[in-house]
């Protein structure tokens, strides 16, 4: 059985350590320990120093390749497209900004810009089906056109019809009753009540997010309208901003990513990402121009790029 000296003799013990380790710390360990804590946060504020010059750096190349592609957009965008009509198509969660930005370096390329259509949420919305089903139907009779087609892969048919082709181009009267009955069925926004259609189009991306099924449903969604338009025209990108994630959200992706993923829409479309950049626009214009070259390619920084930028020909 432990008897009162045991106890006394253990508190003596802790008591003489803890003198001991005062002493030898106001003593000769005093100065080491300094030492040693002076030079680590003397180190560390020089690392700090170091990486806020390396950030500064880095901050002023970038602006200055902004004021370069700035400085250059103009010319490379003069006449690219000149002859070529382009349609925006704006896919829901797509930044207003990059959409003005696109529909002006349409402009600028001496293209002209027919019409920019906005889908709606509704065109995403599983609960939806039915309702777009049976808008597709009656937008492609309305066009008097003969597919196997139903339901999403139908109303994504109709829409590159309404909006793309380099085929017989359905009466005006037609086309504008077929945007009407897509329009008041709420899946598409178009700005102009008449479509006339391009040869060139331009898909502008936005970020979508959820679980796994959802975001695999949303991707195989976009990937059907990128193959219709890209088989409709002469030439489609896919563009978007710099990929992003969702707050909250486990797994998130946009129509660039979903065009890139799959090997069948990878090599039909082109995309660019980072094209709210100074120099997006005019890649994405140089994208277009490719495609018309029969060339495809993936652009921008982000996973999947296969160049920066298109090579520009003298």
């Amino acid at each position: 059985m432990i008897d009162f000296r045991y106890h006394l003799v253990s508190i003596i013990s802790i008591f003489l350590a803890l003198a001991v380790g005062i002493v030898l710390g106001a003593g000769p360990l005093q100065g080491n320990l300094g030492t040693q804590l002076t030079d680590q946060v003397a180190a560390l504020r020089a690392e700090k120093q170091a990486l806020n010059d390396q950030l500064a750096a880095s901050e002023r190349r970038v602006a200055a390749g902004e004021e370069f592609a700035s400085a250059v957009s103009e010319r490379v965008l003069d006449g690219a497209l000149s002859g070529h009509e382009v349609v925006v198509i704006v896919l829901p969660s797509a930044d207003g900004g990059l959409v003005d930005l696109l529909e002006e370096g349409v402009t600028s390329s001496g293209a002209t810009l027919t019409a920019t259509v906005t889908l709606g949420g509704d065109w995403f919305d599983p609960t939806l089906a039915a309702e777009r089903a049976e808008a597709a139907s009656a937008a492609a009779s309305t066009l008097g056109m003969s597919s196997p087609l139903s339901g999403d892969a139908l109303l994504a048919e109709a829409l590159a019809r309404l909006t793309v082709t380099t085929d017989v181009v359905s009466a005006s009267e037609s086309r504008t009753a077929a945007l009407k009955t897509l329009s008041d069925a709420g899946f598409i926004d178009a700005s102009a009540e008449q479509l006339e259609p391009a040869d060139l189009a331009i898909i502008v991306s936005g970020p979508f997010a959820g679980d796994e099924a959802e975001i695999q449903r949303q991707a195989e969604t976009i990937r059907t309208l990128a193959r219709f338009v890209a088989d409709s025209s002469a030439g489609a990108v896919v563009a978007g901003p710099e990929p992003v994630t969702a707050a909250g959200q486990s797994l998130t992706s946009d129509a660039v990513a979903s065009v890139r993923g799959v090997e069948a829409t990878a090599r039909l479309i082109s995309t660019v990402d980072h094209a709210s950049d100074p120099s997006g626009p005019a890649i994405v214009v140089l994208a277009l121009r490719s495609e018309l070259a029969g060339d495809v390619g993936h652009y921008g920084t982000a996973e999947g790029a296969t160049a920066a930028a298109p090579r520009v020909s003298p």
